[in-house]
């Protein structure tokens, strides 16, 4: 998707609808190379949804925490928007003799049916650094008119009735979202179905607050982070197993999500009295580039020629266990699955 991206105008930018347009001509080129792509994954986590426009940043926010790749559609009801024109050659050969009787070119009017092109491409804007890093990317539903009888304006107003859904024989879609479920059209990836209809309902607050240009920023520039905290998710809801099956499927999310509650609590306690210690940026200031590099080097030669003075240089709990504890707490802090949920939450509270 950087081709997309990269070739944006200043002008396009300031014209949702104009985004969402220029994506559609772009992906025309590439959709059979993307779904033949998407066909031949081994990820059983290459997940297609279906879903209202209205709902795709709620939808992205979670299906990325458990999905590899999430191809995004709409459920194909809503109005018509032309991109252009699609031409193709023909021969038609005679049927016994196999010679050639008519030659000639096709052209058809194609376009896009979505229900809010304004809606879809502040998406695109805001999801950009998930597009860019292949973690999402969103299918249109395409349509084409008649050889030279649908005028532009015709065509461009014509709207599709409201149901029902497109078949999706192209297998690009795995699941249709309706009233907030998850509904499983292909039944060939149970993995990601116990993952994918469950991650829609759980209540996931370090979320919720959260723009979805704030999510796709973080997700990235968080990624190992991301990666760990996205195996946690599939490993705890997995654990489900057939409980969502069962009457009681509700009563196992909840469980589900007070226990991830508990333990991004107590991650939460643990980051925030870390970042307490903030003393580590007045620490850095006092010792300057050269103690620093003796402190990674050889910590003991610090320790020592910080002894005598450390009360002066850093109050009454001394600079050395500051530095310490920083040297104990960042690589923890810094790699493990719930600094990712951290960094939402902070950008959430804002």
């Amino acid at each position: 998707m950087n081709e997309f991206y990269d070739s944006l105008l200043e002008q396009e930018i300031a014209s949702v609808q104009d985004v969402a347009l220029k994506y559609g001509r772009m992906l025309d080129r590439h959709y059979k190379r993307l779904l033949r792509a998407k066909a031949a994954s081994t990820s059983p986590y290459y997940v297609g949804l279906s879903a209202d426009v209205e709902s795709f940043t709620h939808v992205t926010k979670r299906l990325v925490l458990v999905a590899d790749t999430t191809l995004l559609s709409d459920h194909g009801v809503g109005a018509v928007h032309e991109l252009g024109e699609r031409v193709r050659n023909y021969r038609h050969l005679h049927p016994v003799t196999f010679e050639e009787e008519e030659s000639g070119t096709l052209t058809r009017r194609y376009g896009m049916v979505t229900k809010d092109l304004v809606k879809l491409g502040q998406w695109l804007l805001d999801a950009e650094p998930l597009l860019r890093s292949g973690l999402a990317w969103y299918g249109p539903v395409f349509t084409e008119g008649s050889v030279g009888t649908v005028s532009i304006m015709t065509f461009s107003e014509h709207r599709t009735p409201p149901g029902p859904l497109p078949s999706f024989r192209d297998r690009s879609i795995d699941f249709v979202v309706e009233h907030g479920r998850a509904v499983d059209l292909a039944r060939t990836k149970p993995l990601a179905s116990r993952v994918v209809r469950p991650i829609l309902e759980i209540d996931l607050p370090f979320i919720d607050g959260l723009s979805l240009s704030d999510f796709a920023q973080v997700t990235c520039e968080e990624f190992d982070s991301y990666r760990q905290y996205r195996d946690f998710m599939r490993s705890r809801l997995l654990e489900l197993d057939d409980a969502l099956e069962a009457v009681d499927s509700q009563v196992a999310l909840e469980r589900v999500a007070l226990s991830m509650r508990d333990e991004l609590n107590a991650a939460t306690a643990e980051m925030s009295s870390a970042a307490r210690s903030g003393a580590l940026n007045r620490c850095g200031a006092v010792l300057g580039t050269t103690s620093a590099v003796l402190a990674a080097v050889r910590p003991e030669a610090l320790q020592g020629a910080l002894a005598s003075s450390a009360t002066i240089a850093a109050g009454a709990t001394g600079l050395w266990p500051t530095i310490q504890a920083f040297a104990d707490i960042k690589p923890k802090r810094a790699h493990g699955k719930w600094h990712y949920v951290w960094v939402l939450q902070k950008k959430a509270a804002r």
